[in-house]
Formats: C-alpha cells, sequence, structure tokens
C-alpha cells in the first residue's frame, strides 16, 4: 500500500478503532431495539394485560422513554469518566452495563407469574440500558474520530451512526423469525431469546474493543497534563449554546425515526391489519436500504459540504412529512415500503451519518467526551422519549385516521434542526472546528486552573 493510500484510508490501529465503534454500537443498539420492537409487539400483553388494549400500548411505550429519561444519568457519568479516565475503559463499562441488563430481561418473569414486580423490573433494567447509551454514543464517536485520518474524518464518524440501521436490520431479522412463532409460544419464551443474546453479544464487542488503543487525541491532552477536573460543569457553565445546538441538530432525525420504527409499525398492525411478521419486514427493507444509505453519506461527506448534505436532509424531512404519512396511511404495503425508505435515506442517513462528528467538531478535546454526551442524552429526553407516547396518545388505535398532527410535529422539529445547523454553521469544516477547539483548549486551561 502506497503512502497516500495509508494515509488516506488510515492506519491499522485507526482502521481497528473504526470497527471498534461499529461493531460495539451496534451490539448496543441491537440490544435496544430488540427491546423497542417487543415493546411493540409483545410486552403490552405479558407486562401490561390488566390495562386493555390502549393502554397497555402507552404504558409499553413509555417504558421506552425511561431509558431516554436515564440517558442524561449515564451522560454525566459516563461522560465525566470519559474526559478524566479516557474513552476505552469507559466504553468497555458501557457495554459491559448494556449487555447485562438486555441478558437480564430474557430472565424476567411475567404479570402472569408476580405480578406488579415484572413491570417494575422490566423498568429497572431499562434504565440501566438507558444509563449505558447515555454514555455509549459519545465515546463511540469520539473513538472513531479522534483516531480519523484527516480526509476520513466524516466517514471515521459515520462509524457509530452506521451500527443504528446495521442493529436494527439484525434486530429485526431476529424478531422477525420470533414473531412467526406461534402466538402461545412467542408470548411464554419465545420473546426472550433475543434478550439472551445480550450475554453473548456484550462478549463479542469486548474482545474487540479491548484490541483498540486510548485515543490519540485524548491520549495527547493526558500527555500535556491537561485533563479537565469538571468537564460535565465546565461545559454547561461555558458552552450552553454548543450544548442547546447539539440538541437541536438530532430534533427531527430522531422524531422521523422513532415514528417510522415504533409509532408507525403498531399503527400498521392496529389500523391497517398487518401481521407482526409483514410490519417487521417492511422495517426490514427499509432498514436495510437505510444501512446503505448511510454508508455512502459518510464517504459524500468527506469530499462535500456536511453541513449542505445535513442541511437537504433537514429540508427533505419537513418537505416530505405530510406525504409520509398519507402514503402511510393507504394501508398499500408497497407504498408504505416507498415511503418508508425515502424518508430514511434522504431524511434520515444524509443527517444521522454527519450529526456524529458535527456535534464533535462543537467541543475541544478536553470535554469533548462530555459535550457530547449532553447533546445525545437530552436528545434523547427531548425528542425520542415523547414521539411514540405522544403519538399514540394524539392518533387513537380504534381506526381513526387523523394523523396530521404527527405530520405538523415533524415540521416542526426539521424547522428545530435547521436553525440549530445555522446556528453553528462555521463549526462544522474540520479546519475551522481544528482552529476552534485549539482556540477554546487555551481559555479552558485558564478558566479551570491547574491540570491534573
Amino acid at each position: 500500500m502506497t503512502a497516500h493510500a495509508a494515509s488516506s484510508f488510515g492506519t491499522k490501529q485507526q482502521k481497528r478503532a473504526f470497527l471498534a465503534s461499529l461493531v460495539g454500537t451496534t451490539v448496543e443498539w441491537f440490544d435496544f431495539f430488540i427491546y423497542a420492537t417487543a415493546a411493540t409487539l409483545v410486552f403490552s400483553t405479558i407486562f401490561f394485560p390488566e390495562l386493555g388494549s390502549n393502554v397497555g400500548i402507552l404504558a409499553s411505550f413509555a417504558t421506552l422513554g425511561v431509558a431516554f429519561l436515564a440517558r442524561p444519568v449515564g451522560a454525566f457519568v459516563f461522560g465525566h469518566l470519559g474526559d478524566r479516565l479516557g474513552r476505552r475503559t469507559t466504553l468497555i463499562t458501557t457495554l459491559t452495563v448494556m449487555g447485562a441488563a438486555t441478558g437480564l430481561i430474557g430472565l424476567l418473569p411475567t404479570w402472569d407469574q408476580v405480578g406488579i414486580w415484572a413491570p417494575i423490573m422490566l423498568i429497572a433494567l431499562r434504565f440501566l440500558q438507558g444509563v449505558a447509551v447515555g454514555g455509549e454514543w459519545g465515546g463511540a464517536v469520539l473513538m472513531s474520530v479522534e483516531n480519523a485520518p484527516k480526509t476520513r474524518e466524516r466517514f471515521y464518524g459515520s462509524a457509530p451512526q452506521i451500527a443504528s440501521p446495521l442493529a436494527l436490520v439484525l434486530a429485526t431479522v431476529v424478531m422477525y423469525f420470533v414473531a412467526r412463532m406461534p402466538n402461545d409460544q412467542l408470548m411464554s419464551w419465545g420473546w426472550r431469546i433475543p434478550f439472551l443474546a445480550g450475554f453473548v453479544l456484550v462478549l463479542i464487542g469486548l474482545v474487540i474493543r479491548l484490541g483498540v488503543e486510548e485515543s490519540s487525541e485524548f491520549t495527547e491532552v493526558k500527555e500535556t497534563g491537561t485533563v479537565t477536573k469538571n468537564p460535565i460543569a465546565t461545559v454547561l457553565r461555558t458552552m450552553p449554546s454548543r450544548v442547546l445546538a447539539g440538541i437541536g441538530l438530532q430534533a427531527s432525525v430522531i422524531v422521523l425515526f422513532y415514528l417510522i420504527t415504533t409509532y408507525m409499525l403498531t399503527m400498521a398492525t392496529n389500523i391497517h391489519g398487518f401481521t407482526k411478521s409483514d410490519t417487521l419486514m417492511i422495517l426490514l427493507i427499509a432498514a436495510t436500504i437505510d444501512l446503505f444509505a448511510m454508508v455512502g453519506v459518510g464517504i459524500l461527506c468527506d469530499r462535500l459540504s456536511a453541513w449542505t448534505v445535513f442541511v437537504g436532509g433537514v429540508v427533505f424531512t419537513g418537505a416530505f412529512a405530510f406525504p409520509l404519512f398519507a402514503l402511510f396511511n393507504t394501508g398499500n404495503m408497497g407504498l408504505m415500503i416507498v415511503a418508508f425508505s425515502a424518508a430514511l435515506v434522504l431524511g434520515h442517513a444524509t443527517t444521522y451519518a454527519v450529526v456524529s462528528s458535527m456535534t464533535a467538531n462543537l467541543f475541544p478535546t478536553e470535554v469533548r467526551y462530555s459535550g457530547v454526551a449532553l447533546c445525545s442524552a437530552f436528545s434523547g429526553v427531548a425528542w425520542a422519549a415523547p414521539t411514540p407516547l405522544v403519538a399514540a396518545a394524539l392518533v387513537p388505535t380504534d381506526g381513526s385516521q387523523h394523523w396530521w398532527p404527527l405530520a405538523a410535529i415533524l415540521v416542526g422539529t426539521a424547522v428545530v434542526s435547521f436553525v440549530a445547523a445555522a446556528s453553528m454553521r462555521s463549526h462544522f469544516t474540520s479546519e475551522t472546528a481544528a482552529d476552534d477547539s485549539d482556540d477554546e483548549s487555551r481559555d479552558l486551561r485558564v478558566r479551570v486552573g491547574d491540570p491534573v
């Protein structure tokens, strides 16, 4: 391999960091997504049978929200550890917590066995999943971005983003076959299989992550003695506008994604009469297309302006909001696949592939883990947690077709993301961000005091 090729595609260590970010985050999101799918298809029956169909679905979606409320806890804890101890150690910890919580969900008793204790234990383990994810995403982004060749920053930054549709494909395939089981077997033990697989998958992820060295940029911070004493407090005190911008960047992409992967699948079953297997097949096709689109966008944005591609995706999301729901409302499987695929490729992939590295560009190395983790965690609270619940509350499951408020919400979040991107445009080129980070780092050293 020529020196030019090596510098373009990365050294062995850089590629290993990319792989560790991709595989580890895939394992974490697989665990997360099987819960979302099970909550959609199974949990309202086995954990909330006394609440009735509509309220049971609301309660099941509410347990989804618990994890997003837990994300700030994970962001505070693991953001601090990531900026103090390092990215590698923190990521190993988050993966272990997620794998253990997921496996234990597969061992839970149901309502019929222990009554109210069943959903209580489910919520507790879901909370632990949320804590793990609150620290995972930011660290995975930085492990990849901070080790990336200068010409591949956007693609490397897309590693944990590519992990999302990859995990969704894997989780959907698993849940597709599980959902085809006879209903009595599905409800008694079949739903447990994907969760128990969490014990095995976490071992695979740990083996890969243990083979990765610390982020090169954080290593430099440690060697120069500029580790920040209280990174979370520093970010909140000195960079609140950047945190708000990071939260706003994710508004449209998160709401779009969770409308499709949770709420709309439930409606496909309850309103349009699709079987569980049919709805999972629709999701599988759309997620597979999204996966390849994510890779393409990550590569493209190392050649074009990531900001331009991101804003283009946001504008498409707002413009396609009403057509998306109109096509879904036909109840035609082919049109639904087209609608979901277009929304995920042109609205989701174009924004999600680069929002990771764009968020990292907002913060200097000394506090970057904390800053990115806070943006991700509070984005989950603001956008992901309420989306399925609000959607289920606004549109009843009795066949009503009053879906327009959901399209209006999607348009509104697109406006939020556009404003956030416009407000911080100067940060979203590698050269500008690097210069800004150097200046910010010098300022931090003065504000924080002696390094430790």
